[in-house]
């Protein structure tokens, strides 16, 4: 029972967390697991196993192949009422009937083992996962294309029964991990930008000892910015310089809100940090964002890059500054002395 209740629990935390693709998964492997088990005394454990090798390798590809999308939605309803009734085929369905699906599933016109068959078309839905977390860089989708892995070689024919029932389990804890990273990074990631947010800031500075030093980043005129070119535009703008700042070698990067950025140096960087700023200004002003916009006259379309600057405000940690609190203060009134001055610069206090 361990493989049922531990993808129970990554079902109820993928629940928890409105991860919707996860969660029909995780419905899935929970019932696969079940099927396995000695829960119901009257199915045999032959039918258990040939209704996973039947319909989970189908209702996973179905389910991996649907965007993330709320949970009652009909594609999402579709899978889970496929899933149903395959539980109820399984469970009552009488013996001839079973005989023809088993025949006929999970590839009745190909003439192999029914379980490597079942193993392979895991595996596919496997290989959709891991190409989704290539674009997406999600841990979640990674871990579920492990956990499919895993439960692709608990359906090979080899893989003795108590191997399958720890295999599944393996598989539920592979979707735990992934589900609570995605949990973290809810919490402590900013989705756009893909850097820490201000509460990782404010738990950075929490824990900070030693010498330090802080800047704040923010790209000028930001406002004008999207007004003129729109907001998805903006937030290209705010990817790109969120990528020049992660690319920063021993400085740590924060998303502090808007289009402003936080750096954190520590104390091995920050008798550099002059000089980091300064060469990130100059990056970030001989950079060229390029754009598309059509011209509905000439029904033509024309490429054009946009120049983006930004002001930084650097706070060093000395007698007169010493708490974090302080220091963020006075890199924000170093950062409105930069703006003041006329923004693409660097002021220290």
């Amino acid at each position: 029972m361990s493989a049922v209740l531990i993808n129970a629990a990554a079902l109820l935390l993928a629940l928890g967390f409105r991860r919707n693709r996860a969660v029909v998964l995780l419905a899935i492997l929970t019932a696969g697991a079940l099927a396995l088990s000695n829960a119901w005394s009257a199915l045999p454990i032959a039918r258990g196993l040939d209704a996973i090798r039947m319909f989970t390798p189908w209702l996973l590809l179905i389910a991996v192949a649907l965007p993330e999308r709320r949970l009652l939605a009909r594609r999402n309803l579709m899978v889970l009422g496929g899933l149903l009734l395959a539980s109820w085929l399984t469970l009552a369905a009488p013996a001839h009937v079973w005989s023809g699906l088993r025949d006929a599933l999970p590839l009745g016109l190909i003439a192999q083992e029914p379980g490597k068959l079942a193993a392979i078309l895991v595996l596919l839905a496997a290989l959709v996962c891991f190409l989704r977390g290539i674009s997406s860089r999600l841990m979640l989708d990674w871990m579920l294309g492990v956990a499919l892995v895993l439960t692709s070689i608990a359906l090979l024919p080899a893989v003795p029964s108590t191997a399958k029932h720890t295999l599944l389990a393996l598989a539920g804890a592979s979707a735990v991990i992934g589900i609570l990273h995605a949990s973290y990074r809810m919490a402590f990631v900013d989705g756009l930008a893909g850097l820490p947010n201000r509460r990782s800031l404010d738990e950075a500075l929490a824990r900070i000892s030693g010498d330090f030093a802080l800047a704040m980043v923010d790209i000028d005129h930001f406002k004008q910015f999207n007004d003129k070119y729109g907001h998805a535009i903006g937030d290209r703008a705010l990817r790109a310089v969120a990528a020049r700042l992660r690319n920063l070698r021993g400085v740590r990067a924060f998303r502090y809100g808007g289009e402003e950025f936080c750096l954190l140096f520590g104390a091995g960087q920050k008798r550099n940090a002059r000089e980091i700023c300064e060469n990130l200004r100059t990056e970030i002003a001989d950079m060229r964002l390029p754009i598309r916009s059509r011209n509905s006259k000439q029904k033509s379309t024309t490429r054009t890059l946009i120049k983006l600057t930004i002001s930084i405000g650097l706070a060093e940690r000395g007698a007169r500054l010493r708490s974090p609190p302080d220091m963020l203060i006075a890199a924000d009134k170093a950062l409105y002395k930069a703006k003041a001055a006329g923004r693409n610069r660097v002021v220290i206090l």
